[in-house]
């Protein structure tokens, strides 16, 4: 193989190298100068010698590690351990030291506990985040474990504690936690909100980014403003800071809680690094932690309230859709049925009803002219065949009620076969009709129908003595009533609730609805819209 076919193939490994080294070199430049910045301004925040109460470069430290993937960690390593060299050349005050000291492995087992730590909760079933409850105390918890690894296990290598007696030594190492676990709960959750909100940028949140920071700027004014008029009430601002994180996680969610905890954190620093009060920065602290862990809590309270309301809106409309769909697939299947019964009542009209008719007159001309041996087998059948005329008549009317076609809805309840029925089971019938507007074919032959069901529910499975129909109408509903006084008491025991199934689907099948009371009687309650589509 010639050197020329391996010129392409090396010229690209060579360019994928170098911009794999320029990126490497970038990434520690970058964290090298924010480290060395946010160490430079924690130094102002000093209580005491070597001891900050608000030490920023833990959280850049853990937001370096837990938002850049493994591939970079090596160099985020080597980058600290030239930022320990250049502390230890320029800020050690303690030992006065004033030469530059690179060691690669210095504090090497420390640092391995650091990354495995990161490692494992990076790879957990709850990573840290800012956007959810489980990763919110993940990131609270990591912030505690490793400053309590680096302050407590590893202590020995930070040489200016072997100075420190017992006492003085237990009270520095709480002193350095809290600093730390304040510096990481103040930038860690603002880093970790950048890193995410990169990958979402649309016109949505760029509007609600813009909303955000008119909101945070007016609040700035107002705190500068009553800050330079009256420096006295900057306990009560101070006091009082938690009330605007908490209308910022309510109007943004995440995204204002943090932003605005950062906000207000920042200016507390600020202020503290103005007095330099020992006390006051201690104070600041604890405002500072309460102000970060609230903001991050209720902001993903917050968020995931959102999320889950989305997720839930977007579910009801499907269910509508749905719904919707169901709803004229019902109807559909009703129309469909009833022009078959229709058909089918047409058909045993015109064929087999008028040879039941033509059967009982051959009958009727047999009878007279039979002897008297044949006339007890000719009355045998023409009983045979009144009763077949009565049973198909049935039939006919159950499958298509002619009634409600010759005399229209209100006679065919209410002097048809309905009141015939109930009138031979005994049970007294009254119908009260409050009709204001016409009503549709449909709404007509589902009215009939539910009625119809009613009835032989009523007659069949109730012990009633009365049944009272109601229908009223208005501008915008139909409303049928039907009640009786049955106890029940006797029901069929392979009813199966189909006829009652029957009724509500009749109701879906015109967009309307339908209840069931079973209080003093039996009593079903149909709404139906006049318009439906």
């Amino acid at each position: 193989m010639s050197l020329l076919s391996l010129s392409p193939s090396f010229s690209f490994f060579i360019t994928t190298a170098f911009k794999q080294v320029t990126k490497q070199l970038l990434v520690g430049l970058v964290y090298f100068v924010i480290f060395a910045a946010t160490f430079w301004l924690s130094k102002n925040l000093e209580t005491v010698p070597e001891s900050s109460a608000i030490f920023i470069p833990a959280g850049i430290k853990i937001a370096f590690f837990l938002l850049l993937p493994t591939k970079y960690w090596l160099t985020l390593w080597v980058t600290s351990r030239l930022l320990a060299a250049f502390v230890g050349a320029f800020n050690n005050e303690v030992l006065a030291l004033a030469q530059w000291d690179f060691n690669l492995f210095h504090g090497f087992w420390q640092e391995l506990c650091f990354v495995a730590l990161i490692y494992i909760l990076k790879n957990s079933r709850w990573p840290p985040s800012i956007n959810d409850s489980q990763g919110i105390l993940s990131l609270i918890l990591l912030a505690v474990a490793s400053t309590s690894i680096k302050w407590f296990v590893f202590a020995s290598a930070f040489e200016f504690t072997n100075i420190l007696v017992a006492t003085e030594l237990l009270q520095y190492q709480l002193n350095m936690c809290l600093g730390d676990i304040t510096g990481t709960l103040l930038v860690t959750p603002l880093m970790m909100l950048i890193f995410s909100v990169r990958h979402k940028l649309n016109k949505s949140l760029l509007l609600k980014m813009m909303h955000l920071g008119a909101a945070l700027l007016c609040l700035l004014l107002i705190v500068i403003f009553v800050y330079a008029l009256r420096p006295d009430t900057y306990p009560l601002l101070r006091l009082a800071s938690l009330l605007p994180i908490i209308w910022f996680s309510y109007r943004f969610g995440s995204l204002g809680a943090v932003t605005s905890a950062t906000l207000i954190n920042s200016l507390i620093i600020l202020e503290a690094s103005f007095t330099h009060a020992p006390e006051n920065t201690y104070i600041s602290q604890l405002f500072i932690l309460a102000n970060a862990i609230t903001s991050m809590v209720l902001g993903a309270a917050i968020t995931e309230l959102k999320r889950k309301n989305n997720e839930l809106y977007k579910t009801n409309l499907e269910l509508r859709k749905q719904l919707t769909k169901n709803t004229h697939l019902a109807a559909k299947m009703v129309s469909v049925q009833e022009n078959e019964r229709k058909h089918l009542s047409q058909e045993l009209h015109d064929e087999l009803g008028q040879n039941l008719t033509a059967l009982k007159t051959d009958l009727s001309i047999l009878s007279h002219m039979s002897n008297k041996d044949t006339q007890s087998f000719v009355k045998s059948l023409k009983t045979n065949a009144n009763t077949m005329y009565d049973s198909v008549y049935q039939l006919m009317h159950y499958l298509r009620p002619r009634e409600l076609d010759e005399l229209g809805l209100n006679k065919a309840i209410t002097a048809g076969r309905l009141k015939s029925l109930l009138h031979k089971a005994k049970i007294n019938f009254q119908a009260d009709f409050k009709i204001h507007k016409a009503l549709s074919k449909d709404h007509e032959i589902a009215i009939y129908r539910i009625c119809q069901e009613a009835v032989t529910n009523c007659v069949k499975h109730s012990n009633a003595s009365k049944m009272h129909i109601e229908l009223v109408t208005d501008n915008n509903f139909i409303t049928l009533t039907i009640s009786d006084n049955g106890s029940l008491a006797t029901p069929a025991n392979n009813s199966g609730n189909y006829g009652l199934a029957f009724i509500e689907e009749r109701a879906m099948a015109l967009g309307g609805t339908f209840e069931v009371c079973v209080k003093n009687g039996f009593t079903i309650k149909v709404k139906l819209p006049f318009y439906f589509d």
